[in-house]
């Protein structure tokens, strides 16, 4: 029944005329006065006393006409059953407040302009309202609803107030706001749905609170805001969502806080919140999720606080920050589980701050091109080392810049020490998989090099400048060996003298008459003799074992003592392990001072 006008009402008669309830309700809107029917509560079926026809209903939500001029309040309705469908699709319609109604059919509100719609603790197959206008609030708070909610595209003015609707999308959507423009905010406290909210593309110029809500997504959705443009912040305190919730491209003014939340993803993903943007933090404190949460590439203003989470990624990753910044700290303290890995892969943290504890619960971590400005957290280099060694690997390949960047910031803050040994291990670990290459096949060597005698020389190579020079950031430690192999060649000359083989190393004068008679005599050390203060080789150098030493270790050095001096090893035990031990020691000393110049020039030590 369609109603336009006073006259039509009044051409009602017998069953169709209008009963008490319906000429209460016009008689109340025209002087501006509230309809409570019945007890007020929601009824469960049409009642004589209770039931308004969708057409009188229609005629009074848009005006009445000249002889049923109505009050400016509009329609103010509660505890009605409205029988058939109210249609006001493309409608000019005032303000709409239907309160704890029972509705037969589905409102239709297509392209319809409202003052303010209020359909609070009302009970309704579906309302169509794509399009609409609203320059007031939207209140659908306590809302019943069978088949979803659609509000796709429509302008409101206010809130859009959804606190404690239940909203049942069957296969589809049970809220869909996609590209809606709301200018106050969006409220869905202790909201239940079964089925996707969607607020894709929307613009919200207040907040998206969440808190404590209930949402399922029957395709795998429960939580579409992709793309949205969130003046404040987005809160999803204690909700719990089965199916992605999507934040994909959203552009956040405050902050996102997911405290106590419990999360599930249906495909994988329970937050996806990849390429956003957050002024704020990120508050992810106590959230339980059961699929990926995922941050790749989003850009966020604030902190990034992951404590008393329970990440588990199923068998994906648990925590995807890969490209992601964080202009203040990111928090990973006292977490309380991850299953699955992190990926922190090419993220840019303003301040570190962590705990041992935490990291230890992770198995798989990947911090390859990994950047932050500053670490507040434990110095512990046996577990920094661990933590490097963990997040290092990408591809089964070993990045080295995780070390790097933890070495350039100890250097920084003049931990020197500290800067060096994460070097050092650095270059343990990167040669290791030099070595693991080669033996793979994957390294660029020459073709003509038999890879085992290839990964032979490189051990070698490996623990010559490891131990010698510590990969060039210890050049001190050079100087232990060549205090080492001094001392070893000072005994042994010492005791090699005074056994009498040692032998003027000059061709002149071991053929001199005068060498002869001492060599050739019963001397048990002829050149001790030959050199004492009476003998014919008084003037000759006089060999000082240390000074011997130092000649054959140090090659930089000239102190006469090996151009003057020679063990022989005709003459006894001595001469001859001397012998042999000089030519070692003398091109050791050549190794360890061209490694001890080129760690001290940095010819060895890479450029960090």
């Amino acid at each position: 029944m369609l109603i336009r006008t006073y006259a039509d009402i009044e051409k009602l008669e017998g069953e169709e005329a209008l009963s008490e309830a319906e000429r209460t309700l016009v008689e109340n809107c025209k002087i501006g006065e509230v309809t409570v029917l019945g007890d007020g509560s929601l009824p469960d079926g049409p009642s004589t006393v209770r039931t308004i026809r969708a057409g009188l209903l229609r005629y009074l939500i848009l005006g009445g006409c000249i002889r049923c001029r109505l009050h400016e309040q509009g329609v103010v309705l509660v505890g009605a059953w409205i029988k058939d469908k109210v249609d006001l699709e493309f409608a000019q319609a005032n303000a709409v407040t239907l309160m704890r109604c029972g509705f037969e059919e589905a409102v239709a509100a297509h392209q319809t302009s409202f003052q303010i719609l209020v359909l609070k603790g009302s009970r309704l197959p579906d309302l169509r309202a794509g399009g609409a206008t609203i320059k007031g609030n939207v209140s659908l708070e306590g809302l019943k609803c069978q088949d979803g909610v659609l509000l796709s595209g429509a302008e409101i003015g206010g809130h859009l107030l959804c606190n404690g609707a239940n909203l049942n999308g069957g296969e589809g959507k049970a809220l869909n706001a996609q590209g809606a423009t709301i200018k106050g905010g969006v409220f869905l406290r202790g909201l239940k749905c079964h089925g996707e909210v969607s607020f894709h593309g929307a613009k919200i110029d207040g907040e998206l609170d969440c808190q404590s809500a209930e949402l399922t997504g029957r395709k795998g959705m429960a939580l579409n805001a992709q793309d949205a443009a969130i003046n404040q912040s987005v809160f999803l305190d204690g909700l719990k969502g089965y199916g992605e919730l999507c934040l994909s491209g959203a552009k956040i003014g405050g902050q996102l806080s997911c405290d106590c939340a419990e999360l599930t993803g249906v495909n994988g993903r329970a937050l996806n919140s990849l390429g956003a943007t957050i002024s704020g933090g990120v508050v992810l404190g106590w959230l339980i999720s059961h699929g990926e949460v995922s941050f790749a590439s989003s850009e966020i203003g604030g902190q990034f606080s992951c404590q008393g989470a329970e990440l588990n990624g199923q068998t994906g990753k648990a925590l995807n920050g890969q490209g992601m910044i964080v202009r203040d700290g990111f928090f990973w303290r006292q977490v309380k589980s991850v299953t699955g890995s992190i990926d922190l892969n090419g993220a840019h943290l303003g301040d570190l701050v962590d705990d041992q504890q935490s990291w230890d619960l992770v198995c798989d971590l990947n911090l390859v091109s990994m950047t932050y400005e500053s670490l507040i957290g434990t110095s512990d280099l046996s577990f920094r080392k661990a933590w490097l060694l963990k997040g290092a690997g990408s591809n089964g390949q070993f990045h080295p810049q995780p070390y790097q960047q933890l070495a350039k910031f100890y250097r920084e803050t003049g931990h020197r020490y500290e800067a060096r040994e994460i070097l050092v291990a650095k270059e343990i670990e990167q040669r290791k998989a030099t070595r693991k290459a080669i033996r793979e096949g994957k390294a660029r060597t020459e073709s003509w090099f038999i890879p085992d005698v290839l990964v032979s020389l490189n051990f070698l190579w490996d623990r010559i400048t490891r131990y010698i020079a510590g990969y060039g950031y210890k050049p001190w430690l050079s100087l232990g060996w060549l205090a080492g192999m001094i001392g070893i060649i000072w005994i042994a000359a010492f005791l090699t003298w005074n056994a009498g083989d040692f032998a003027p190393n000059s061709a002149v004068v071991l053929t001199s008459p005068d060498w002869k008679a001492i060599a050739d005599g019963p001397s048990e050390n002829p050149a001790a003799d030959w050199t004492d203060a009476v003998a014919p080789g008084k003037d000759y150098e006089t060999f000082y074992s240390f000074a011997y030493a130092l000649d054959v270790v140090v090659p930089v050095l000239d102190l006469g003592q090996t151009d003057a001096w020679a063990p022989s090893p005709a003459r006894g035990e001595w001469g001859y392990w001397m012998f042999y031990l000089q030519k070692m020691f003398i091109v050791a000393g050549w190794v360890v001072t061209a490694i001890a110049a080129a760690a001290i020039s940095g010819m060895i030590r890479r450029d960090d």
